[in-house]
């Protein structure tokens, strides 16, 4: 019950598992969108938005378009409230479901991040891809996890980068680079990757 409020949040149960999620990963969302450097025109999209909170710090900033997608009903109905409550001058669009349920965009992405959701994803690969043929020819990914498992250690946080460094690698993302944050209880990891080689 514990692990599905947390994997898609439904009800008002939900809502609270939600609010928690955004205290624990608020400098995390920081720390990943540190590592993308969004800026003016960018179209961004964050997979498994939980309570919203990077969505609603990113539609501060001058990007073109933002998007979130998320398996929880109840996260979307927050989040369109935050949004709707705010102010903003770009494109959004906020959608209920899985990343590989995502068709093409108008245009193509040239951001996509996320926070503390991909150990729920059921085939990381194949989204990943998937995700990837949604990025512009420049475009850049980030994935961010701690782990929370009664026996994980900051040894646990590093398996995690290097698994998930395999998977952008076998979803054909080039640049693949590992990042640590010393947290509490064990560090974060958050692994970056383009679409294609950008050196040279």
């Amino acid at each position: 019950m514990i692990y599905n409020q947390f994997a898609k949040p439904e009800g008002l149960a939900g809502k609270f598992a939600g609010m928690f999620m955004e205290r624990e990963n608020r400098g995390l969302n920081d720390w990943t969108l540190s590592f993308l450097d969004i800026g003016k025109g960018d179209r961004v999209l964050e997979v498994g938005f939980g309570s919203g909170s990077a969505l609603k710090k990113i539609a501060t900033l001058e990007s073109e378009a933002l998007y979130g997608i998320d398996p929880s009903e109840a996260m979307v109905e927050m989040v369109l409230k935050k949004l709707n409550d705010q102010s903003c001058s770009q494109q959004i669009g906020i959608f209920h479901g899985d990343a590989c349920q995502l068709l093409h965009f108008q245009n193509p992405l040239d951001k996509i991040y996320a926070v503390n959701n991909i150990t729920f994803w059921d085939r990381p690969v194949e989204i990943l891809r998937h995700l990837r043929t949604l990025l512009s020819e420049k475009g850049k990914i980030a994935l961010t996890i701690v782990p929370h498992e009664k026996e994980a250690t900051d040894d646990t946080t590093e398996v995690l980068g290097g698994q998930l460094q395999n998977l952008l690698v076998k979803a054909g993302f080039q640049n693949v680079w590992i990042h640590y944050k010393s947290e509490k209880p064990n560090d974060a990891v958050c692994v970056t990757g383009m679409k294609n080689d950008m050196i040279g």
